[in-house]
């Protein structure tokens, strides 16, 4: 699987004057001034755009050349800790990102995570159904089987010998929302991807949501259970049990190992650890620890659960 903190190229640099609703204060860029990528504040190389509208933390390093927008307040005392970084002042940096990166989007001008191997396509040795849709801008590897029905969006990485079983949805965009000060709802863009680990398998009518700006990811050897539904961005570790039913939030993280019963919800941006145990039917609303076993709505700590098969 590809490291944290991904950054997705665009195909051709874009001038930074296409920033139509940009509020710049002071300088704006110059003429030729343009973006060579879309990143996660702090994850951006020279030329990228990344946006901040909140205090980071003290740990934030930004890469020399690359550009953020921000608002004037922020910007304000940024600039002195980042001098090398290009500050572009909106009052509104989010909504902006937003909707440049729609425009992006909309006319290809995004590329898939470079990291992803190439060439795109479909081994030899893998199996595709019956009425498959397979993107070509995705990978599936040797031994993949893709089931009769799936579609198979841009961007998705099947890993060899894992299992898309019938009607599975594997990389569509998931359902969000930012209230812009202008008063507007606006979807935040799908720029990453869904990797799916070797000998992992995803079972029917099950729907995998494609990342923002983090990849969406299922382990080696885990199981997603028919009709599951996993959330934008969300991290499923390695021999993870999820049985059928269960739901789990954009940006949450199943650890190594974990089982979730029947019907299992899981928050979002929640952290169920290693190993842990959570019960047929419970509503997680609160970080589980690792080897815990919990049960219940909300979800609460129990001496045992038996969530799935012996393993």
């Amino acid at each position: 699987m590809l490291p944290e903190g991904e950054r997705f190229d665009l195909v051709e640099p874009v001038a930074l004057a296409e920033l139509d609703e940009l509020d710049a204060v002071g300088a704006r860029p110059g003429p030729h001034a343009s973006v060579r990528g879309l990143a996660l504040l702090g994850h951006g190389q020279e030329g990228d755009l990344s946006f901040c509208d909140r205090a980071p933390a003290p740990s934030l390093v930004l890469r020399a050349g690359s550009w953020v927008l921000s608002t004037e307040a922020l910007a304000a005392d940024l600039r002195a800790r980042f001098p090398q970084v290009g500050w572009l002042v909106a009052e509104d940096p989010r909504a902006v990102f937003i909707d440049f990166g729609h425009a992006l989007l909309a006319r290809e001008a995004v590329a898939v995570d470079a990291r992803l191997p190439r060439p795109f396509g479909i081994d030899p040795g893998a199996q595709v159904g019956p009425h498959a849709v397979v993107h070509p801008h995705s990978r599936i590897e040797a031994g993949a089987r893709i089931g009769a029905h799936c579609v198979i969006h841009r961007g998705s990485w099947i890993g060899p010998r894992a299992v898309i079983r019938d009607h599975a949805v594997v990389g569509v965009e998931g359902i969000n929302a930012y209230r812009g000060a202008d008063g507007r709802v606006r979807s935040f863009p799908h720029f990453a991807g869904v990797l799916v680990g070797a000998d992992a398998e995803v079972g029917a009518g099950a729907v995998l949501v494609k990342g923002i700006l983090t990849h969406t990811r299922v382990g080696a050897r885990s199981i997603i259970g028919n009709l599951c539904n996993v959330g934008h961005g969300v991290e499923v570790g390695e021999g993870v049990w999820m049985s059928v039913g269960c739901l789990v939030g954009g940006h949450s993280a199943i650890g190594a190992g974990a089982t979730l019963g029947l019907g299992v919800r899981v928050r979002d941006n929640l952290r169920i650890g290693a190993g842990a145990s959570v019960g047929m039917g419970s509503v997680v609303v609160r970080p589980v620890p690792p080897a815990a076993s919990v049960f219940g709505n909300p979800a609460r700590a129990m001496p045992a659960v038996q969530a799935g098969p012996a393993r």
